[in-house]
């Protein structure tokens, strides 16, 4: 797996997006979780990093299915958990996409930015 912490379009929000996510995988074996209540912290196309105060272990390969809506464009995106961070009360995770959400990324970030200046 390719970590993509250096893109060159890594959008780091002041106040972070709301966002719903479950878990979908566990080491391979579809499962289904209820939602969690996570924050997005930062996004690029290939990836984000969340915050939740769920503390999920990363030793088995995870896959995620997170929600959120930027600036009026929703999103859902299907993410492998890289890694994960204890902070505060909450936990980070860095996750990276399964699927190509370049273009989403983008259109919704450039929504946010435009919204943000007006």
């Amino acid at each position: 797996m390719r970590y993509r912490r250096h893109e060159t379009l890594r959008y780091t929000f002041e106040t972070p997006i709301p966002a719903s996510f479950k878990i979908i995988k566990v080491d391979g074996k579809k499962t289904n979780t209820s939602s969690g209540k996570a924050h997005i912290l930062d996004i690029s196309p290939g990836g984000l990093k969340m915050a939740t105060e769920m503390k999920i272990s990363l030793e088995k390969p995870i896959q995620f299915f997170v929600e959120t809506t930027i600036s009026g464009i929703n999103l859902t995106i299907t993410a492998n958990g890289i890694w994960s961070k204890p902070f505060g009360k909450s936990h980070h995770y860095g996750l990276d996409f399964l699927e190509d959400y370049h273009e989403d990324v983008v259109k919704a970030l450039k929504a946010y930015k435009k919204q943000r200046v007006e």
